[in-house]
């Protein structure tokens, strides 16, 4: 028989580990942060012009952030999230560009 104790402390497991709450963060938290720092990217005239680019540095830096010692696993996790949505921005129109090769042809 399982107890209410254990199930308990499976869920606070998962709901706690690291790469959920860097993913979660992804998707609900980035969307606040992303704006503003592009925001500040585009004032820079060469990051301006070269959006993919300006994404992939600023996933660069923000992972490193993460990686900054006396950081809470936590809030690390929720930063390499915001992290992973820069670097997802920046791939996702050389991802488009492959998967829509030969469609329509």
């Amino acid at each position: 028989m399982v107890s209410a104790k254990g199930i308990g402390a499976k869920v606070s497991s998962v709901v706690l580990d690291p790469a959920i709450i860097a993913v979660m963060s992804a998707s609900l938290i980035a969307p606040f942060f992303v704006p503003r720092i592009n925001g500040v990217l585009d004032s820079v005239p060469i990051l301006r012009d070269h959006k993919s680019l300006a994404s992939l540095i600023a996933g660069i830096i923000v992972f490193g952030v993460a990686k900054m010692p006396k950081i809470p696993t936590i809030l690390s996790a929720v930063i390499v999230g915001i992290a992973g949505a820069f670097v997802l921005t920046a791939v996702l129109p050389l991802y488009t560009q492959v998967t829509n090769r030969g469609v329509g042809q």
